[in-house]
This record gives C-alpha cells, sequence and structure tokens, in this order.
C-alpha cells in the first residue's frame, strides 16, 4: 500500500524455493521526492532490525538502477482494502442466507479486529522501542498476510529520534492530513506520541472495518476543530475500553498520551474479554461509510495529504 500522493511504485511479487518475496521499485515517472523517500526507506529498514509484526526486509540493491527493495509478501495486501472488502461482503449477505452459503473467510467478527489492534500495537512497540517514529501509520500501511496476521509497513516516511520525548521537525514530505497530531499539523513536530495518535485514528478504521475518520470535516477544518476539543464519536461494534483507549490516544497534550506498551496491554486486556463469537452488527448509513467518492476513484492528494514544504 502506497501514499496516493506520491509517484506510483511498482510491486511485485517472486516466487523462491522457499516461498515469495515482494519487490518493490519506482516507477521511471517518480519524481526527486519519492526516489529520496524510497532509498530513505530502504535505508531505515536496514537499521530497525527483524519483528514478527513489521514487514520485514529480505534483501536490496541500491548500488545500480532501478533501485530494489525486497521484502516479505504479505498476500493479502493492505489491511484497508482487506477490512473494506469483507464489510461489503458481509453488509450485502442478508437474513435469508443460509449458513452454509456464507463465506468463512470474509467475515470479520470483533475478535479479530481486536487481533489486529493487538499485532499493530506490538509492531509500533517495537520500533519506538528501536528509538523510531514512523509518521504514517494507517490501515493503507498495515499488510496482512496469509494467516491474516498483521504487519507494520511502508517505512518511507520513518524516522530516528534519539529521546522517547525528542521532536522530529519536518523539512518536507507529503503527510495525511486526518491522521495527524495537532502538534504535527500546527507546528510539523512529529514524536512516539504524535504515532499514538495516529494509532488511535488506525483503531477507529479497525473498529469501522475501513470506515474513514471525520467523515464531514474538510481538511482545513481539522486543526482548528480538534484544539476546540472535538472528537470522533463512539463507533458502533466499539467496546468501552477500546473507545477509551482512542481518546487517550488523542489527548490534546502528547506527553499525556499512553505509549504503545500500554496500547499493547489495554488492547490485549479488550481482546480478552471479547466474546470469541461476537459478531458484527453493521450499518451501511453510517457517516463514516458515506464518503462522497465512488468507490474505485482515485484518492485526490488534497483530500488527505498535505505537502509539507
Amino acid at each position: 500500500s502506497e501514499n496516493p500522493a506520491r509517484s506510483i511504485i511498482q510491486i511485485s511479487e517472486l516466487k523462491l524455493n522457499n516461498g515469495r518475496v515482494a519487490l518493490k521499485m519506482l516507477h521511471e515517472s517518480a519524481d526527486k521526492l519519492s526516489e529520496i523517500e524510497f532509498l530513505q526507506e530502504i535505508e531505515i529498514m536496514k537499521r530497525i532490525g527483524y519483528h514478527d509484526r513489521l514487514v520485514n526486509m529480505i534483501a536490496c540493491i541500491t548500488e545500480s538502477t532501478p533501485n530494489i527493495l525486497i521484502t516479505e509478501y504479505c498476500s493479502e495486501g493492505d489491511l484497508l482494502k482487506f477490512m473494506k472488502k469483507r464489510r461489503e461482503y458481509m453488509m450485502s449477505l442478508s437474513r435469508d442466507t443460509y449458513y452454509d452459503d456464507i463465506d468463512r473467510s470474509m467475515i470479520i467478527n470483533q475478535e479479530q479486529q481486536l487481533q489486529f489492534a493487538v499485532q499493530a500495537a506490538y509492531g509500533m512497540e517495537y520500533l519506538s522501542g528501536r528509538g523510531y517514529i514512523h509518521r504514517d501509520i494507517a490501515a493503507r500501511n498495515i499488510l496482512v498476510d496469509a494467516k491474516h496476521g498483521c504487519k507494520i509497513g511502508d517505512f518511507g516516511l520513518c524516522r530516528k529520534v534519539q529521546e522517547e520525548h525528542e521532536f522530529y521537525h519536518s523539512r518536507g514530505g507529503r503527510f495525511p492530513i486526518k491522521w495527524m497530531s495537532p502538534e504535527a499539523l500546527k507546528r510539523y513536530e512529529m514524536s512516539t506520541a504524535s504515532d499514538v495518535w495516529s494509532f488511535g485514528i488506525l483503531l477507529f478504521e479497525i473498529i469501522t472495518l475501513g470506515g474513514s475518520p471525520y467523515p464531514d470535516w474538510e481538511p482545513a477544518e481539522v486543526l482548528p476543530r480538534l484544539e476546540d476539543g472535538e472528537r470522533m464519536r463512539r463507533p458502533d461494534n466499539c467496546p468501552d475500553l477500546v473507545f477509551a483507549t482512542m481518546n487517550e490516544c488523542w489527548m490534546i497534550e502528547p506527553e499525556k498520551r499512553p505509549d504503545f506498551s500500554e496500547l499493547r496491554s489495554h488492547l490485549a486486556k479488550a481482546l480478552e474479554e471479547t466474546p470469541s463469537e461476537y459478531y458484527l452488527q453493521l450499518d451501511s448509513q453510517k457517516d463514516y461509510y458515506q464518503v462522497p467518492r465512488s468507490r474505485d476513484a482515485p484518492i485526490q492528494q488534497e483530500d488527505i495529504f498535505r505537502k509539507v514544504l
């Protein structure tokens, strides 16, 4: 899954004796910023090290062009598309559908949702523990493997910070407005705490199976409304503990937000408390499913991304 704002990146798969890998390279039409981001992504992935909940690098080619990044292959694609596809299937089922006719692989229950959340928190706990900030946590940047496990992907905006509370001041790049913390929107300050804010938006995406955050807010309204204390309402099918955790992620003061170890712990507790057969009641009329854009239309850069000069 790639930022729509970037020049298109080619991703193909290669079958080896011990399984498939993903090959990632820039299109010839890629702009200079995309090229810089891609090489930074490769360099960061070399340094991060291995973790089961990250999309891990296997090899890279940077001494000759085209530059190529070879990573683990996640056969189910990105989490956003994975959830949306299943949400549409689940909404299409009628009360009269025979149980035997239901494709079980296309059903997501609450236990699976919380497993996704816990797995993503594990990945971010590791990444932040190594001193890195991701800067683009969102369902579109989480990949799903063949076993339906989640892995943090897309390290193009990832940066190293020395101290847990240190800020990274952006000097260029493109960022997704509705996933950004107030301090990131206002002062371009990125930190582990701003990643935690974005993780709260990811939780909303997971609970709504790919619903759009702040569906009726214009991009220019996001910062003033957040500073006025507005937050998203509790979505359907959201357990108390998960909604409380989201709101902790969205504390206006960065230092009051939980860290990723606390988030993982809260979400693991919510997972423990969830009945394994709790199935979701989906209401297609909810505003977060009503974003006025045709399903297949490309996302416009100004809709989601803001270029930081």
